[in-house]
C-alpha cells in the first residue's frame, strides 16, 4: 500500500470470569497464546468479541483481523515482528503487522489492539481498513516502513496512549479517506523521529489532543489533496508540538519537509486551539510555527474558514505564524507569538 500526500499449536482457551464493558461480551473466551505459537490460528478460532490474550515473548506479524475481537499483551514486552506467513497478504495488504480490514459499507466493528509492539513491519506497524470503533492504545510502533499506526475509511477511531518512532515514509500516526470520521480520537500519544507525527488526509470530523509530537520533520498536517470533499471540521488542541526539526528530503509527489510545527496544506473549519508550538525551525517555504497553505496541486484550494485561536507559539522560524492560505476568511485570536507572516497576526 503506497498512500502519499497526494494520492499516495499451542493455544491455550480459558473462560473468562470477568471481562471489562466496551471490550468484550460477558461469555467471551480468553484464548492464551504463548511465545513462538500463531496469533493467527487463535484469531481464527476466536468467535466474536473473544479476546486473545499474548504473554511477553516474540510473535510473528502479518495478523488478518476480520471480526470484533481484541488482541492484548502485556506491554512493549510482547513483541510482533515479520515472520514466514503474512496473512494480511490474502487481502492485499502486505508488510502490516496487524491489519484490520473490512470492505466498503461493511466495517469490521469494535477490534482492539493493546499493550503489545509491533516492530519494522515494511508497511504499517496497526493498519485498520474499512473499520468502526477500532481502538489501538498503549502500543509501541516503532522503525515500520510507512506509518505506525495507520486507518483508511473508517470511523469512530481511538488512537490513545501510544508511542510511535522512526516510522520511514509517512507518519507515526495516520487518519484519512474518509468524508466522516465520526469524531475519530488521537489523544495522549507521543510520536517522534517519523517523516509526520501526524498526517490526517482527506478526512473530517477527528478529534486530536493531549499529544507530544517531538523531534519529527513536521508535528502535524492537515492535507487537502484536492479529492471531492477535501479536508476539514478537525479538532487540534492542548498538544505539544516542538522541535520537529529533522530534514526529510522529497520523493516522488511527497515534498520535502523540515522544521514545521502544524501544517495546514488547505481545509476548512478546522480548529487549531490551546497548543504549545515551540523551536520548530526550517528554512522551507512551509517551515515555521503553524503555517497555512493552500492545498496540495493539482487543485491547490484555499486554506479556507480556520480559526487558530490561544496557541502558545514562540521561538519558530522563520515565522510563529504564516498565512500563505489564499484566503482571508482564516481567524487568528489570541495567540501567544513574536513573529508573523504577514505582520499583525499575533
Amino acid at each position: 500500500m503506497r498512500r502519499t500526500l497526494v494520492v499516495s499449536l499451542g493455544t491455550v482457551v480459558a473462560f473468562a470470569a470477568l471481562v471489562p464493558a466496551g471490550q468484550a461480551s460477558a461469555d467471551a473466551r480468553i484464548h492464551v497464546v504463548k511465545p513462538g505459537h500463531s496469533i493467527q490460528k487463535a484469531v481464527n478460532k476466536a468467535k466474536r468479541g473473544d479476546i486473545i490474550q499474548l504473554k511477553a515473548g516474540r510473535y510473528d506479524g502479518g495478523v488478518l483481523v476480520r471480526k470484533p475481537l481484541t488482541i492484548r499483551g502485556v506491554g512493549n514486552k510482547t513483541v510482533l515482528r515479520p515472520g514466514r506467513r503474512d496473512h494480511c497478504a490474502k487481502v492485499e495488504q502486505p508488510g502490516m503487522g496487524i491489519c484490520v480490514v473490512g470492505r466498503a459499507g461493511h466495517p469490521v466493528r469494535n477490534v482492539t489492539v493493546k499493550k503489545l509492539s509491533v516492530w519494522k513491519f515494511k508497511e504499517t506497524g496497526v493498519l485498520g481498513l474499512h473499520t468502526d470503533k477500532l481502538t489501538v492504545e498503549y502500543v509501541l510502533a516503532k522503525k515500520n516502513g510507512e506509518y505506525g499506526i495507520a486507518e483508511f475509511n473508517s470511523t469512530r477511531g481511538r488512537f490513545v496512549h501510544n508511542w510511535v518512532e522512526h516510522s520511514g515514509e509517512h507518519a507515526g500516526l495516520y487518519v484519512g479517506d474518509i468524508a466522516d470520521a465520526h469524531g475519530t480520537v488521537v489523544a495522549e500519544n507521543h510520536a517522534s523521529g517519523n517523516a509526520l507525527g501526524l498526517l490526517i488526509r482527506h478526512a473530517r470530523h477527528v478529534k486530536v489532543w493531549g499529544n507530544d509530537f517531538v523531534r519529527n520533520c513536521t508535528g502535524i498536517a492537515l492535507v487537502d489533496d484536492g479529492q471531492k470533499g477535501g479536508q476539514g471540521n478537525n479538532a487540534i488542541w492542548k498538544n505539544n508540538v516542538s522541535k520537529n526539526n529533522r530534514d526529510c528530503k522529497a520523493y516522488g509527489p511527497v515534498p520535502a519537509l523540515n522544521g514545521t510545527g502544524i501544517l495546514l496544506f488547505g481545509g476548512d473549519h478546522n480548529t487549531i486551539a490551546k497548543n504549545k508550538v515551540k523551536r520548530n525551525r526550517g528554512d522551507l517555504r512551509y517551515s515555521g510555527g503553524i503555517v497555512l497553505q493552500r492545498g496540495v496541486p493539482p487543485k491547490r484550494r484555499p486554506a479556507e474558514h480556520n480559526l487558530i485561536k490561544a496557541n502558545h507559539v514562540r521561538g519558530n522560524a522563520p515565522y510563529d505564524l504564516v498565512d500563505k492560505s489564499g484566503s482571508r476568511t482564516n481567524r487568528f485570536d489570541h495567540n501567544r507569538c513574536k513573529t508573523s507572516k504577514p505582520r499583525g497576526l499575533c
